[in-house]
């Protein structure tokens, strides 16, 4: 049903494109309600499979596979999509007062704004591929190219799930930030998410947080009295 509903959605704006640009006299879909949106659970990897892609020793003779695996690294320490790892530039790079790094884009998918200060590792990935005869921060890779990749990467590495990257940015908001610490406002703000309520679906994937958060209230409430 979410394919179908992804196809409907992509024919409906192009109608509406077509008739605000005069190339069509009637608005089609005009009426047309797509089917409501599931709020499924995002996946996301877990902190096992996360160190084994990490460590994953890949030949440099395999060049494509190194570069997929290093962006979907960078999805993980950064969240970003695919549209927005392969697009940003040096200009979507800044200094705070502190001297520390961040980086500051524009969401291909819906145009808000995604702030993120970056982690050592995201870092060192910059500064690997930096070249100053390229606009973008990392070599192009098609998205068809970068899909099969991820599947042999999963076999490469032994895991236990299936490996898209879209689980770069859910494991960045589920394991990186959610699970650290980090209010979920704040995480909302550096995703780019423009409704709180898209990153609250994240803190039902993170139980090492109920955990801590119960071993905080027994420890407080260790000296008092239960009253039935």
């Amino acid at each position: 049903m979410e394919t179908v509903r992804h196809y409907l959605s992509i024919l409906k704006k192009i109608c509406r494109i077509a008739y605000k640009e005069g190339h069509s006299e009637k608005y089609h879909f005009c009426h047309f309600k797509l089917p409501k949106q599931k709020e499924g659970t995002p996946k996301v990897l877990s902190r096992e499979n996360f160190e084994k892609l990490r460590d994953l020793e890949i030949p440099e003779k395999r060049r494509s596979h190194v570069i997929t695996q290093d962006l979907f690294l960078f999805a993980c320490y950064t969240g970003t999509a695919y549209a927005d790892a392969v697009s940003i530039t040096q200009e979507n790079l800044f200094r705070d007062d502190e001297g520390s790094l961040w980086l500051k884009y524009r969401r291909k998918k819906t145009d808000y704004l995604g702030r993120v200060k970056l982690l050592p590792e995201a870092l060192v990935l910059i500064k690997k591929y930096r070249e100053d005869t390229r606009a973008t921060l990392f070599p192009p890779q098609d998205y068809h190219t970068l899909r099969a990749n991820m599947k042999s990467l999963r076999l490469m590495a032994g895991l236990s799930q299936d490996l898209v990257y879209h689980m770069g940015r859910h494991s960045f908001a589920s394991l990186v930030t959610l699970e650290e610490g980090v209010p979920i406002e704040t995480i909302s703000k550096i995703l780019g998410y423009s409704n709180i309520k898209t990153t609250q679906i994240y803190a039902r994937v993170t139980p090492k947080r109920l955990f801590e958060d119960m071993d905080r209230f027994v420890e407080a409430t260790r000296d008092l009295k239960l009253i039935l």
